[in-house]
C-alpha cells in the first residue's frame, strides 16, 4: 500500500497535466471545427497502460510467473508511451496560423507520456532490483529502453500495433527477424532505434539523478 500512497503526488500531478493537454484539443477542436488530433487522446491513454500495469504489480505480491508474465505485457505497451513524440510529423499538415499552437497540443500529449512511461519504468526498475543486482538492473532498463526505440519504428514506420503481437504474431515475428538477420540492409531500422533509443536512455538518466538528488535531500 505505500507504494499507492507514494504515487498520489504524482498521479495528481499527471491528471492536471493532462487536463491542459485535453484543454488545448478542446480549444483547437472548437478554433478550428476540426477534430483531426482527437488520436492524441487514444495514444495517450496507451501510454498509460504500462503505468498501471507496473503499479498493479508494484501494490501486490506476485509469484515468479504472475510478476514476468506482468513484465512481458508491460514491455509490449511501454514504446506507446514515448510514440506519441513521432506524431510530430502531422505539424507538416499545419497552417501557417495554427502551427505554434498544434506544436505546443502534440508536445504536451507528448510529454505526457514520456513523463508516465519513464514512471512506469522507475516502479518496474524497483522491482527488478529486489530481483538484480543495481548493476544487471541498470542494464536491463537501458535495455528495455532501446527495445523501445525499436518499438517505436514498428509502431510509427511499420505500423505495427501492440495489439497485432496477438492478432498477427508470425507477420511480426517475419518483419523482425529479417531486420536482424540483414541489418545491412535495414539500416535506416538501427538508425532509428539507436537515435530513439539512446535519447530515451539519457532522459531516464537524467530523471534518475534528479530522483536521486532529491531522496538525498
Amino acid at each position: 500500500m505505500n507504494t499507492i500512497y507514494n504515487q498520489i503526488p504524482f498521479i495528481k500531478g499527471f491528471i492536471f497535466a493532462t487536463a491542459f493537454s485535453f484543454l488545448l484539443l478542446l480549444v483547437r477542436a472548437l478554433k478550428t471545427d476540426s477534430l483531426f488530433y482527437l488520436f492524441l487522446i487514444w495514444n495517450l491513454f496507451l501510454a498509460c497502460i504500462p503505468y498501471v500495469i507496473a503499479l498493479l504489480l508494484s501494490i501486490r505480491k506476485t509469484n515468479h510467473f504472475i510478476f514476468w508474465a506482468g513484465f512481458t505485457i508491460w514491455l509490449v505497451f511501454l514504446p506507446n508511451s514515448p510514440y506519441i513524440l513521432t506524431d510530430l510529423q502531422h505539424l507538416r499538415l499545419s497552417t501557417l496560423e495554427s502551427i505554434w499552437f498544434d506544436v505546443l497540443l502534440i508536445l504536451s500529449f507528448a510529454i505526457n507520456g514520456l513523463i508516465i512511461g519513464l514512471a512506469s519504468l522507475n516502479l518496474i526498475h524497483s522491482l527488478l532490483l529486489q530481483r538484480f543486482s543495481k548493476k544487471n538492473t541498470n542494464l536491463i532498463s537501458y535495455s528495455i529502453l532501446m527495445l523501445c526505440g525499436f518499438g517505436i519504428y514498428l509502431g510509427r514506420v511499420l505500423r505495427w500495433n501492440s495489439w497485432d503481437i496477438l492478432q498477427n504474431p508470425m507477420k511480426i515475428v517475419s518483419d523482425i527477424s529479417k531486420r536482424i538477420l540483414f541489418p545491412i540492409e535495414h539500416i535506416n531500422t538501427w538508425a532509428f532505434t539507436l537515435g530513439f533509443g539512446c535519447f530515451l536512455i539519457i532522459i531516464y538518466r537524467i530523471s534518475q539523478q534528479y530522483q536521486i538528488k532529491k531522496e538525498n535531500y
